[in-house]
């Protein structure tokens, strides 16, 4: 088993009153991964699946797992939208701008696809499965 460490800093001297300073970190014992990739996206509509990337396919790994997902897109403007295939109204997970990440545990009951608001957009993704 691969140890894969997480690491969390947020900070700011202007948003509080006072200065923010959190940081939290989590060692993550991982049996194995789907690897690292990068895919465009060419779909830009939830309900176009041509096109869509699947990030994560239910029951890869058991729970629990973490997402790691990247809008490579320098633009802000250009989302990549993570949803729920799985459930019947495939609600939306999370939105990534341009150039912003999540990491993220999963439920591992869900297929989650991802759809880009520009045609090309590229998003780079990675599961890290416990099996715990």
């Amino acid at each position: 088993m691969a140890t894969v460490t997480s690491k969390l800093t947020l900070s700011s001297t202007d948003l509080l009153s006072q200065t923010l300073n959190l940081s939290v970190t989590n060692a993550i014992t991982a049996s194995g991964t789907t690897g690292l990739a990068r895919k465009a996206i060419t779909s830009i509509a939830k309900g176009t699946p041509a096109g869509q990337v699947t990030l994560h396919t239910a029951a890869d790994f058991a729970a629990p797992a973490y997402l790691y997902v990247k809008n490579t897109d320098t633009t802000s403007t250009d989302h990549v939208v993570i949803y729920d295939a799985t459930s019947t109204d495939e609600p939306i997970i999370l939105l990534l701008k341009g150039g912003e990440f999540a990491f993220m545990p999963l439920n591992n009951s869900i297929d989650l696809k991802a759809y880009a608001v520009t045609s090309g957009t590229v998003v780079e993704f990675m599961v890290f499965g416990t099996e715990a």
